[in-house]
């Protein structure tokens, strides 16, 4: 049963619409009451129609509500695959580039284990510190304050391994954890909002992008606008990093993905007519190549999701069937990483694993059709996979059928709050 709203909520809706793009669906109408009453007893006020005429004058308070309707989750090297795919992608982007450091942008940056990430992943593959440097933004004055602190509990160390942690923090009083000067130094941290358009800044003059689980909490035309500014700042030869869910919005602005699927990273479109692409894949030249022997990347590790140039055959042992379809996956080879999926699925039955990456692999092809058939086979097989429901949600909502992709929507919002550590109350990621 849908929430009775009064009309004063629905104008502090209104509100935050017009003030951040925040469509409060995202993060469910009830939040947004108990947010209001948290303020209303906070300001001694008595009733929603006194804390509208408040909040509606008062930019202070109105910064008080984002605080208390925006609770961000996020941890060191979140989503592993971006900061493999990152540190792969600035390597050849130093050799290509003698003179001159690279930028990177996260936003929003939340208390800063992002943008601290993307320091470390750096200097941890021998990049020196003069050569690059991380601008970080959030419209939260509580999460910078803690970022520009650097100092966290155990919530944010959720990757394994910890070899990071011992290399770069120092253990404090009462299990908190310091970060070290060297990496705070790399990243300049400052109150912006990335969906407004005055953040003077040149155009293509930012290498990397992360602005993750941002445009699934946005409206329609907030999502234009933060797309078209990251489009105005990305580099030509530039990637982006967006959530899991976000791949159909930024297919639909005019991004190219980076056939690396769980790293999901976008480049500007290319302007050569279709005809004339390389027969290869999507991957750019830079990337069609490893650094697993050059370079140590400072992430947890995983399997290698692009695979190395043919070298002398070694006695190694053939990949899981299901590993093997992603590392084909990545390569952008989609009729091979098809077969191999569907092999899988007839040799060890049905699975939730296998249903997802084929739908993966069929997003990264294009046909969304029969992607949103694996996405549904996933669903039955597991259905809590939060992640099908976020993707099989955005292609509902791309067919028109908003009911439908809402309650798939509010059964995401649910299976995340079931996973939510205890102390992290409201687990949604936004700025």
């Amino acid at each position: 049963m849908a929430m009775v709203r009064s009309e004063a909520i629905r104008q502090i809706e209104t509100l935050l619409l017009r003030g951040i793009g925040l469509n409060i669906r995202s993060v469910g109408v009830s939040m947004l009451g108990m947010a209001v009453q948290a303020r209303c007893r906070k300001r001694g006020l008595a009733s929603e129609e006194d804390y509208l005429r408040l909040v509606s004058t008062s930019p202070k308070e109105f910064q008080a509500l984002v605080e208390e309707v925006v609770v961000p989750e996020t941890w060191f090297f979140r989503d592993h695959e971006s900061y493999e795919l990152l540190a792969q992608w600035a390597r050849e982007w130093f050799d290509a580039h003698s003179f001159g450091a690279m930028r990177i942008l996260s936003a929003p940056c939340a208390s800063g284990e992002e943008p601290y990430s993307i320091a470390m992943t750096l200097l941890e593959n021998g990049v020196a510190a003069e050569r690059f440097s991380v601008e970080a933004f959030d419209i939260s004055d509580v999460a910078l304050e803690k970022a520009r602190l650097a100092l966290y509990g155990r919530n944010s160390f959720r990757s394994q391994p910890l070899d990071f942690r011992e290399k770069y923090f120092e253990k404090e009083a009462q299990g908190s954890w310091r970060l070290s000067p060297e990496i705070i130094r790399q990243v300049h941290f400052r109150q912006a909002n990335i969906i407004e358009p005055n953040l003077k800044r040149k155009g293509g003059e930012i290498q990397v992008i992360f602005c993750r689980n941002l445009l699934i909490y946005l409206d329609g035309e907030s999502r234009r606008r933060v797309l078209t500014q990251i489009n105005h700042l990305l580099a030509p030869d530039g990637v982006v990093f967006l959530g899991h869910a976000e791949g159909s919005l930024a297919r639909d602005f005019g991004f190219e993905p980076v056939p690396m699927p769980m790293a999901f990273a976008f480049r500007k479109a290319t302007k050569v007519k279709k005809e004339k692409r390389p027969k290869s894949t999507l991957v750019p030249p830079q990337l069609r190549r490893t650094f697993a022997a050059q370079v140590t990347v400072a992430v947890p590790p995983k399997p290698a999701l692009l695979a190395p140039k043919k070298a002398a055959p070694a006695a190694a042992p053939k990949p899981e069937p299901l590993l093997q379809a992603q590392q084909l996956a990545d390569q952008g080879q989609f009729e091979k990483a098809r077969a191999a999926s569907l092999a899988a699925l007839e040799a060890g039955g049905p699975s939730a694993r296998a249903y997802y990456l084929l739908a993966l692999i069929e997003e990264g092809a294009g046909n969304e059709a029969q992607a949103e058939e694996y996405y549904r086979k996933t669903l039955y097989i597991e259905p809590d996979h939060e992640e099908a429901l976020v993707q099989l949600a955005l292609l509902e909502k791309q067919r028109g059928m908003i009911k439908a992709a809402r309650l798939l929507e509010e059964r995401a919002l649910r299976v995340r709050a079931r996973k939510a550590p205890p102390q992290s109350p409201t687990p949604l990621e936004f700025f």
